[in-house]
């Protein structure tokens, strides 16, 4: 089958138009956005000494945002599930050090303020909100799982829509988003019994924690600490925590991951520079048998 000029104009035409409406120009939002001071700076912090692990924080995660029950093992309580997963935004983890001693601790995204996942986000569906913690636009969402790879906490998963076409969106916790941009607390903070929860402004916050951990380090936990001050740019989850990070699993530095940023500042504008090449071409091809079928109309 041969192809006139005439439809070549209109397929091309066409293919442009595709292009200019698939997604790929959306502006990606947050990527400059993230070492700026926000307007509304809120965080959390989570004080170990006063979790009783009743888990209240995370049924009310499940609940809130719709997630389904995992299944469970037989062993210990708190091993169960085992880690964050796509149905498990929070979860309420038993860690053992120092002998018998129990430590509790509550793992969630700790919305980094220089977060690898919304550096290496294409599309922006990953961002800093400027209220400061990570939101997410599962509208954006193209399942890529670069924010999997390259969290450094492990906390992004896939979750799989179709397994014919193997479509999937990223999951994590979102801080509550939709209720915390109406002036709502998290209901993981609302369904706290103990105190053990706290929900403001995040300099007023580490103010509160530095207070607590004089109190702690007063009545023999000399190891108390707070995390999340300045890990990856100062996390927006704070944790007082009664032994050193490492017990609880926690790293002590958290480097954003260098590959993150050569993805951003090299491979992701190399990509763009090529499809615009691409894009160039289709739209001189276009214009050049647009003006070649004029002139066959004028002779």
């Amino acid at each position: 089958m041969q192809l006139n000029r005439r439809d070549f104009l209109r397929l091309s035409g066409g293919g442009l138009g595709t292009l200019l409406t698939s997604g790929v120009f959306l502006p990606k939002r947050g990527v400059k956005e993230v070492l700026r001071p926000a307007k509304a700076d809120i965080a959390m912090l989570y004080d170990s000494s006063k979790c009783v692990g009743c888990r209240a924080c995370q049924m009310a995660c499940k609940r809130w945002n719709g997630l389904p029950p995992e299944s469970t093992e037989k062993e210990a309580l708190y091993e169960n599930p085992r880690g964050l997963s796509e149905k498990t935004w929070t979860l309420i983890k038993l860690r053992t050090a120092q002998g018998e001693k129990g430590l509790f601790h509550k793992y969630q995204c700790w919305h980094c303020t220089d977060a690898a996942c919304v550096t290496v986000c294409p599309t922006g569906a990953l961002y800093k909100h400027e209220m400061g913690f990570t939101a997410f636009d599962a509208e954006r969402c193209n399942g890529c799982g670069y924010c999997v790879q390259f969290c450094p906490f492990g906390v992004p998963h896939l979750q799989v829509e179709s397994l014919l076409t193997g479509a999937a969106k990223a999951t994590k916790c979102t801080f509550c988003q939709d209720r915390v941009t109406v002036g709502q607390r998290p209901a993981c903070v609302e369904a706290c019994p103990t105190g053990a929860l706290l929900w403001g402004q995040r300099g007023e916050l580490i103010a509160e924690a530095k207070e607590r951990l004089a109190t702690l380090q007063g009545e023999g936990f000399a190891k108390a600490n707070l995390y999340g001050e300045k890990q990856a740019g100062g996390l927006h989850a704070l944790s007082i925590l009664l032994d050193d990070p490492e017990a609880y699993g926690l790293p002590t530095t958290v480097p954003t991951p260098s590959l993150a940023h050569i993805w951003q500042e090299v491979i992701q504008p190399l990509g763009g520079l090529a499809l615009g090449a691409t894009i160039l071409g289709v739209i001189g091809a276009f214009l050049v048998a647009r003006r070649n079928i004029r002139m066959e109309e004028v002779k």
